[in-house]
Formats: structure tokens, C-alpha cells, sequence
């Protein structure tokens, strides 16, 4: 029996899905066995930046450094108020490079705002929290993100004293970033609406 024209639409929409998910599978499985040879190694530093929750986004740093001087960084752009991890990425260099050149840049980017040494068992809590608080909202975190917390290890990073809350002024709040279209934004807005209610949450567009 012939295919109607939306069958046809919808076997084409689950082929492209399976695509789409083996390829974020790859993507996943390639990142996790990059990082995998400097998760034995010492935390180098963890770094958020001073006015993380003033600002409601910016980037986490941390990092692991190997015996012959290279360090092995994750920065996770969060948004604290609402999306969870926008962004993440994974690179290598030595100290001078990430000292001279990464970092400095990483500042500069947050306009000049110092950064904050924290430990690692509070950077994962700030991340995890984060992601979980998007995720109740109805939004999915970074394809990448699953794959580089793994920076962390298996090894107990201890107890972090820190509480953080997210969301500004008790509720969500979105800020259209420079890379969201309209369509974008309007998406968000609308499963706000459907996760919060009209008028639980905050949207600057």
C-alpha cells in the first residue's frame, strides 16, 4: 500500500531523529575518550566567575593537569537563571597557554570581572544543580555536557558547604542571548509558559 504524503514526512522526520542521535552518541562516545586519559590526574583549579548569580550566565572552568605540564580544561557556559549549560567544550595546552592566553581570555569575554577559585566538589554541585533546574523547566542541557562532566571522575570530591540558588527573584528568568533567533526565543518562552504558568516567570526579549 502506497505511502500517504505525511507518512511519508514522518518516516523521513524518525530517520532523520536516528541520525541525529547516533551522531550525538559519536559525538559523546569521541569527547569521553579524549578526556579519559587526564581524569587520573590532580584538579589544577575550578573557576566561576565573581557575579555568576548577578549576572545569571558565564562560563565554569575547570581543570586537570598532567605530570609533564599540561592542562586539560572543560568551560561550561551556564545560565544560572533558566537554561542550564548553553555551551561546553574541551581543550588542551600547556600552563603558559592557559595561564597567558585561555584564561585571560575567558576574563575578558566577562568584562574583565575577577574570577573565583572554587572546589571541585562545589563546581559539580553548581553544575549539576543547574542542569537539574533546566531540566525541570523542560529544557535539555548542552549534547557535549554529558560527556565532559566526566572531568569530575569517580573519585569523592568531598562536601560543599555552598548553597546556590537559581532562577533570579525566586523565578526562571530568561535572557535572549546573541545567538537565539526569534523562533528560538519565542520556543523558550512558550515551554516556560507551559512548565511555569503565565506570569511565574521572567523573559527579556
Amino acid at each position: 500500500m502506497a505511502l500517504t504524503e505525511q507518512q511519508k514526512q514522518k518516516k523521513a522526520q524518525q530517520k532523520k531523529q536516528k541520525r541525529k542521535s547516533a551522531t550525538s552518541a559519536n559525538s559523546t562516545q569521541l569527547l569521553q575518550e579524549k578526556l579519559a586519559p587526564y581524569i587520573e590526574h590532580p584538579f589544577y583549579e575550578c573557576l566561576i566567575p565573581h557575579n555568576l548569580f548577578e549576572a545569571g550566565i558565564g562560563n565554569i572552568l575547570v581543570s586537570r593537569i598532567s605530570p609533564q605540564g599540561e592542562v586539560a580544561v572543560c568551560s561550561f557556559i551556564v545560565d544560572v537563571y533558566c537554561l542550564g549549560v548553553k555551551k561546553a567544550l574541551f581543550k588542551t595546552m600547556p600552563i603558559p597557554e592557559y595561564e597567558k592566553v585561555f584564561k585571560p581570555g575567558i576574563v575578558e569575554s566577562h568584562g574583565g570581572y575577577a574570577f573565583t577559585k572554587i572546589k571541585p566538589a562545589c563546581a559539580k554541585k553548581l553544575l549539576d544543580g543547574a542542569t537539574q533546574y533546566a531540566k525541570d523547566l523542560g529544557f535539555n542541557s548542552h549534547a557535549d555536557y554529558h560527556a565532559l562532566k566526566t572531568i569530575f571522575g569517580e573519585e569523592k570530591l568531598g562536601f560543599c558547604w555552598s548553597r546556590y540558588r537559581y532562577g533570579k527573584d525566586k523565578m526562571p528568568s530568561y535572557i535572549r542571548g546573541p545567538n537565539e533567533s526569534t523562533a528560538d526565543a519565542n520556543k523558550i518562552v512558550a515551554t516556560l509558559e507551559k512548565s511555569c504558568g503565565l506570569g511565574n516567570f521572567h523573559f527579556h526579549l
